[in-house]
């Protein structure tokens, strides 16, 4: 997945490649707008406005893409869970890797780690799993915030994590 600056930039260069195609002196602009295909016509003022649709539609994804998400966590809320995710982030491989989870869930990054994020059934909670066995729970408080409710470790405290949670914000 293209990150949201690398599109802009992408869109920004194929407006400014399409602005120069229909621009070019053998294009005769008005005959595409009326869509009359006169003599001037060319290939190159197709592919002007090829670039310039192409460009609009990648700025409006962007711009769709550059909404700001609000992360905050409330884990220390809860002893239990603060004690958890405290025996999960000894290690500090799943330590770096819940760090990435969460800078990749800000950006808004859903499927960080290894894929499609998983679900605690019953609840409103989804995690990030990564391949080194961290794990980062959150849900959604709003329509572009969200909450870190835990972190844990797999193979060494997930199962607690999930039974906590699942007592906490049962649906």
């Amino acid at each position: 997945m293209m990150d949201k600056h690398k599109r802009f930039i992408l869109g920004s260069l194929m407006l400014f490649v399409g602005l120069l195609l229909l621009t070019f002196p053998s294009s005769n602009i008005t005959s595409a707008f009326i869509g009359v295909l006169g003599t001037k016509f060319s290939f190159i003022s197709l592919l002007g406005f090829i670039f310039m649709i192409s460009s609009f539609f990648l700025l409006v994804t962007t711009k769709v893409s550059l909404e700001e998400i609000t992360l905050r966590s409330s884990i220390k809320k809860n002893l239990a869970i603060l004690r958890l995710t405290n025996d999960a982030v000894e290690d500090k491989t799943v330590e770096r890797e819940i760090n990435h989870l969460i800078r990749e869930l800000k950006e808004g990054n859903f499927e960080a780690g290894l894929g499609h994020p998983g679900h605690i059934e019953g609840t409103d909670i989804f995690y990030l799993r990564g391949r080194n066995g961290g794990r980062l729970y959150y849900h959604r408080t709003g329509e572009n915030s969200y909450e870190i409710v835990g972190k844990s470790a797999k193979g060494r405290n997930q199962g607690q994590v999930i039974d906590k949670l699942k007592k906490l914000y049962i649906n």
